[in-house]
């Protein structure tokens, strides 16, 4: 449930002589609430907005006319106007009672989740009003519990279980159900965009299952709401459901919009229950793009100054770099910190690693390099071919960067390789060059293993037609060139 609307008033209202004025002003001696449009508020609307006013011999509001500010907030600065209430000077004659004021609209900073609108009201005299109100919220909770409900299960029963179910999304976000129970069996069920599709079943220890119901007992997973979502689309869905000491819980998170410790819970089942094996399969073998979603759901050996890198958090990525001394570690694939700061596609991240002493060429059980990395991102860094990383550096099946970037349609990229000295001639493990990676892309069929990859028809249009002619023209001149060169060289010798 939302909590109601609250509102702070302060009045300063000065009676007596104003400043520099021989004759004394009426004192406003009531006023109804200003409000802050809902529409200029969604739409960040602030400003101030001036009002003349005219009083009656009685002190009431004859009219108001908003003569500058805003369109959205004059008419909500008019309405409050035409509501105050004046006490007149005493012994005073006058048929002329003509006054101004300015409401100046404010949003603050102070951003709150799932709130109403809050709002704060400063009159000083009746020349200057503030109106104040929060930003406004993206972010919904649904079904709260009351202060009993939230109350927290002490102990942990036979046949207490927590489950975890990720939904699909516009995309490639894995879908499945991962249920760990009290005894230590855990079950497993894929749906989408994972390795293992279907029911599967392993144990953990069952120590390492009370310890992850445990962390359930926490008062704080007691006391969220039955429900987070927010206005956007497209995006996944998370459910967490426990039974534990005869108390049942279900909580969905829609979009990442529960309170952000409310993942810690999400990860843990994760964790515990080794999902990763199961989204992805071995990981020593996975795929390189997977590197994407290997920064946010839990995996082994997966750093702190992974999920930094992978996040472009640089003021994080410079803690933690002050205080560690492995800038290499690699998680349970053979990525590094490099790795996932190349796959960010940002220039900083890679930039403080190496000035870390990040290895450029430190490759993973699969072979792939930091600059593969970059990319699998559409990118092409300079920075570790500065550094040193080997341009033409090879994986296990025989993939270079420059056949990466051709599979991926980049014509100004591959140009950015070529440029550096990326060998168009290189075959993998099957014989193909760059110029059969574009090609076979373009046809829907690329050799970079993805889980996006798919079929769509017969038509070779999977990929730019402008990109896939410069590149081919591109990789045919560099070949061409090559040839000219080693014939040449041959002929000398």
């Amino acid at each position: 449930m939302k909590p109601s609307a609250s509102v702070v008033v302060v009045f300063c209202a000065l009676a007596g002589i104003a400043f520099g004025q021989a004759l004394p002003e009426p004192t406003l001696i009531s006023a109804g609430l200003p409000r802050y449009p809902p529409i200029a508020r969604l739409a960040k609307i602030q400003g101030e907005v001036k009002v003349d006013f005219t009083l009656n011999s009685n002190g009431e509001i004859v009219s108001a006319t908003a003569v500058s500010g805003h369109p959205m907030l004059k008419g909500a600065a008019e309405e409050n106007v035409k509501t105050w209430r004046f006490e007149l000077p005493k012994n005073l004659y006058r048929t002329d009672w003509k006054y101004s004021t300015v409401f100046n609209f404010k949003i603050s900073n102070d951003e709150q989740p799932y709130e109403n609108p809050k709002l704060t009201v400063s009159v000083d005299s009746f020349h200057y009003v503030e109106v104040v109100t929060n930003p406004p919220s993206t972010k919904y909770a649904h079904d709260c519990p009351t202060p009993v409900e939230a109350t927290s299960p002490t102990l942990i029963q036979s046949g207490d279980f927590v489950e975890l179910s990720r939904s699909g999304c516009y995309g490639t976000c894995p879908s499945y159900t991962v249920r760990v129970s009290e005894d230590g069996s855990v079950l497993w069920n894929g749906s989408g965009f994972v390795e293992a599709v279907g029911e599967r079943h392993s144990t953990i220890t069952p120590e390492a299952a009370h310890a992850l119901l445990q962390r359930f007992l926490a008062p704080r997973f007691w006391a969220l709401c039955g429900g987070y979502d927010a206005s956007v689309t497209d995006n996944p869905t998370m459910q967490v459901e426990v039974r534990i000491g005869g108390r049942s819980k279900k909580m969905w998170n829609y979009a990442e919009s529960a309170p952000e410790f409310e993942r810690t819970f999400e990860d843990a089942v994760d964790a515990a229950a080794e999902t990763h094996v199961w989204r992805h399969g071995d990981p020593r073998t996975e795929p390189l793009s997977n590197i994407f979603q290997d920064a946010y759901l839990p995996k082994p050996g997966v750093t702190p100054l992974m999920k930094a890198a992978a996040n472009a958090d640089t003021n994080s990525i410079k803690s933690i770099l002050s205080s560690s001394k492995d800038v290499d570690a690699a998680d349970s694939s053979g990525w590094t910190a490099l790795m996932y700061a190349a796959a960010s596609s940002h220039s900083e991240p890679v930039q403080l690693l190496l000035a870390a002493g990040a290895n450029s060429n430190r490759k993973s059980f699969s072979g792939d390099t930091p600059l593969m990395a970059s990319a699998i991102s559409r990118s092409f860094d300079e920075d570790l071919v500065k550094a040193g990383a080997d341009v033409n550096a090879q994986n296990s099946v025989g993939t270079t960067a420059l056949m990466i970037l051709a599979a991926k349609g980049e014509a100004n990229e591959v140009a950015a390789a070529l440029k550096a000295g990326a060998n168009s001639r290189l075959r993998d493990a099957k014989g193909r060059t760059a110029l059969d990676y574009v090609r076979l892309a373009s046809c829907g069929e690329s050799p970079i293993r993805e889980r996006s990859n798919f079929v769509s028809g017969g038509k070779c249009d999977h990929l730019d037609e402008d990109d896939v002619h410069q590149i081919t023209v591109l990789l045919k001149a560099a070949s061409t060139s090559a040839k000219r060169e080693g014939h040449i060289t041959s002929a000398t010798q």
